[in-house]
């Protein structure tokens, strides 16, 4: 009796030793970018809770590893969750509950601090941003070039640049400005980018980030390059601050522009359109130039979308802005003059330009009457021919033919058909069922674990599961082992 009791015990104590949870991360995290954590259960049967949120942000997962491990003659299965979180502040992982064996097994709670981004100090690499000024007003252009190098002959496999985000900043990049060189035993990379503050204050830009994925020969050995392990590293850009001052009150445009219109005549026929053209030149935020409407009593007008085209040059961001407008007056009338308002930073003033008004005279006509004459009736009379087409004997006969074999291919078809369906097929067995409804290899290492030590062959089988052997070539060899055992 005590033995008996000293076994139920130490199975307890096997089981409580095995059925365990770990949480695996970093302790700190880098605002802006992706937290990962994971955590690794033990048990043969294992029941993950459900981890939407952490402190208010959204939890994704990114997947499920399982290995089968043996311990004292005990098949044992670890399952390892990773999970990602982009969070903004210091949070907690709090204690999660997983159901192991029957058992309630509970998590450590840990917390994750926020680490503030310096620049990266590297003999290799070096990873800066260049701003063009450092005191701007809101809409004005700025020019942020970012270079990147790297030491010459080091083994670099892959370089990641995430598309940066410049918060309160409207940006984009600047085309053709992609260059390379080496310098001074250095490979140089070279981006520009155009910005425009679009808030007031002192604003910042955070470090931004190059991922090198390289080769670590150092945990190699020493036999070569392709025994060598990759290892990525980080590579953060030095923090950019500004001083955004505001433009004058109902002023969102900053710059040097002109401004025109045209019509292309100023005396038509009632009925007829006139065309209205207006175009904006010069240097400044063109995006930020809102659509300039037409209000013209007596006058039907159409318009499309301005066509704005830019390009960043040695004297600024120049561009042009052209709209078309088509107007149908019922009569004479006079196009206003269009009032352009915008900021000059030389001048620290205030520019109003306008575009001259234009009168447009209408013609009336003179309207006749029109008599309009009924044709005359014209009856055509139509012949109706008939045509009678005879029918030989020997076209009887063919039409017959065709009909016979028409019905026997008709009847055969239907003889085979019926032969097949009662054909009588060998059914699978309850385990074959299971394997064969298997969706993925998680479910069909459940089904077949029972039956591990049966056959030597299945358990080479089973090992596979594990494998990145294709799941369905897998499938089938099973099946067709099961269909040979008879398990």
């Amino acid at each position: 009796m005590k033995q008996f009791r000293f076994f139920l015990i130490l199975i307890f104590l096997n089981i409580s030793l095995l059925a365990n949870v770990t949480l695996h991360s970093a302790n700190s995290f880098i605002k802006g970018e992706a937290f990962v954590f994971e955590f690794e259960a033990v048990g043969s049967s294992v029941q993950f809770p459900k981890i939407e949120k952490i402190d208010g942000y959204i939890v994704e997962g990114l997947g499920t590893s399982r290995s089968l491990q043996i311990i004292n003659g005990n098949y044992d299965e670890k399952l390892t969750k990773k999970y990602r979180i982009v969070p903004n502040s210091d949070f907690t992982i709090p204690i999660f509950t997983f159901k192991i064996d029957d058992q309630e097994v509970q998590s450590e709670a840990k917390k994750i601090v926020a680490k503030k981004v310096v620049k990266t100090s590297s003999n290799d690499f070096d990873l800066t941003l260049i701003p063009s000024k450092n005191s701007l007003y809101v809409g004005e252009e700025l020019q942020v070039k970012l270079i990147f190098k790297y030491k010459n002959g080091l083994q670099i496999t892959n370089l990641g640049f995430e598309q940066p985000q410049f918060e309160n900043f409207w940006y984009k990049k600047v085309d053709n400005s992609s260059k390379r060189y080496e310098e001074n035993g250095y490979v140089v990379q070279e981006l520009e980018f155009l910005l425009f503050p679009q808030k007031s204050g002192e604003l910042t830009i955070e470090p931004l980030r190059v991922d090198v994925q390289m080769m670590d020969t150092s945990r190699s050995g020493g036999v070569g390059f392709f025994t060598a392990a990759p290892k990525l590293k980080k590579i953060y850009s030095n923090q950019l601050k500004f001083d955004v001052k505001k433009l004058p009150e109902n002023i969102n445009l900053i710059g040097d522009f002109d401004i025109k219109a045209s019509v292309d005549k100023t005396k038509i026929k009632q009925g007829e359109s006139i065309s209205f053209k207006l175009n904006i030149t010069g240097i400044g935020n063109f995006d930020d130039i809102q659509d300039i409407k037409l209000d013209i009593p007596n006058a039907t007008i159409y318009d499309n979308k301005p066509e704005i085209k830019t390009k960043y040059s040695k004297n600024g961001y120049e561009g042009t802005y052209t709209k078309v407008y088509s107007i149908i007056p019922s009569n004479s009338l006079e196009i206003p003059s269009i009032t352009f308002k915008y900021f000059n930073k030389k001048d620290k003033k205030i520019v109003v330009k306008k575009t001259k008004p234009f009168k447009i005279e209408v013609e009336n006509q003179v309207s006749k009457k029109v008599v309009l004459e009924k044709p005359k009736e014209i009856i055509e009379t139509k012949k109706e021919v008939l045509v009678q087409k005879k029918s030989s004997l020997e076209d009887k006969i063919i039409f017959f033919i065709l009909g016979l074999v028409s019905a026997l291919l008709i009847i055969g078809l239907y003889m085979y058909v019926r032969l097949q369906s009662t054909k009588k097929t060998k059914k699978d067995t309850p385990l074959i069922k299971l394997v064969k409804g298997a969706k993925n290899k998680k479910d069909m290492m459940k089904v077949l674990v029972p039956f591990i030590k049966s056959n030597s062959n299945l358990d080479e089988l089973i090992i596979q599961c594990e494998s990145e052997k294709d799941f369905k070539v897998l499938k089938k060899e099973i099946v067709e082992l099961l269909k040979e055992i008879k398990i």
